[in-house]
Parts: structure tokens; C-alpha cells; sequence
């Protein structure tokens, strides 16, 4: 069974931020993605990392928060997810972080999908599309914890 795994070593995020830059279509965001809190996650299956996820509060898009009712001090944004071995990974990786969020009592996990994109992720791992971003326009993904 793969277990989901914090990262608090400094070596370690900057590892998985060197993965995310590598694997992710978007890269990795430069400096602290404008956010005061971050929190950092592997999926380890035999010792390996498969995939990983990059959270942090709402601050950066407090706009968007508001506007769907995302409670701001009580949930977390994903700001990168992503795999790095063959498999079906993300998906376990976002419910295993959905039980120990909800266990921790987070209100919710949201993100923002890509315009041009299925976002079949979100939809297979129980998340809701609540809008678009006013902007770009962008799809709203979230995962209600209670």
C-alpha cells in the first residue's frame, strides 16, 4: 500500500520542487508562489517517491476563494500535483491526502483545473467543479472534507 509522506526537510522540498519543474506541464512556480504556509507531500510506493503534491494557503487566490465560499483558514490550495513513475498515482495521492487533511479537520482541498484539459483527475478523486476563475477563466475544482 503507497503511503503519503510530508516533507519537512529542506533537501527534500527542494527535491520535489526540482521534480515538479521536471514532470509538471506547468513547471514549478518561482520563489514561495506568494502564499504564508506551505505544505508538501510524496506518495512512496517501495521507497520510491511516485508522485507529489505542493499545497499552500488561499492567500495568492483569495479572490477566488471567496467568490465559491472556500473557507480561507481552514482549507489549502494545490498549487502542483504530479506524478513521477507510471501508474495510477495521483488519484490515490489525492484521496490519501483528502483522509489525512479531513483527520486534521481542513474544511476543504481546491485547485484550478486547466482550460484546455479533461481534469478527469479531479473528477475520478471525488473533487466538484464550482466555477471558473473570472479571468482566465480557468475550471475550480473542490473537495468538501466535512
Amino acid at each position: 500500500m503507497p503511503e503519503l509522506v510530508e516533507l519537512e526537510r529542506a533537501e527534500d522540498i527542494q527535491l520535489l520542487k526540482t521534480l515538479i519543474a521536471r514532470y509538471h506541464r506547468q513547471g514549478a512556480p518561482k520563489g514561495g508562489a506568494a502564499a504564508g504556509h506551505h505544505r508538501f507531500f510524496v506518495l512512496v510506493e517501495e521507497g520510491y517517491w511516485v508522485a507529489g503534491a505542493w499545497l499552500h494557503d488561499n492567500t495568492p487566490f483569495r479572490f477566488i476563494a471567496e467568490r465559491y465560499r472556500i473557507g480561507h483558514e481552514n482549507s489549502y490550495f494545490i498549487r502542483r500535483i504530479c506524478k513521477f513513475a507510471p501508474g495510477d498515482w495521483l488519484v490515490i495521492l489525492l484521496k490519501l491526502l483528502a483522509e489525512r487533511l479531513r483527520a486534521e479537520g481542513k474544511e476543504c482541498i481546491w485547485t484550478l483545473g486547466l482550460d484546455d484539459h479533461s481534469n478527469a483527475l479531479y473528477k475520478r478523486a471525488g473533487f466538484v467543479e464550482v466555477g471558473r476563475t473570472p479571468r482566465t477563466g480557468h475550471p475550480v475544482f473542490v473537495l468538501r472534507l466535512r
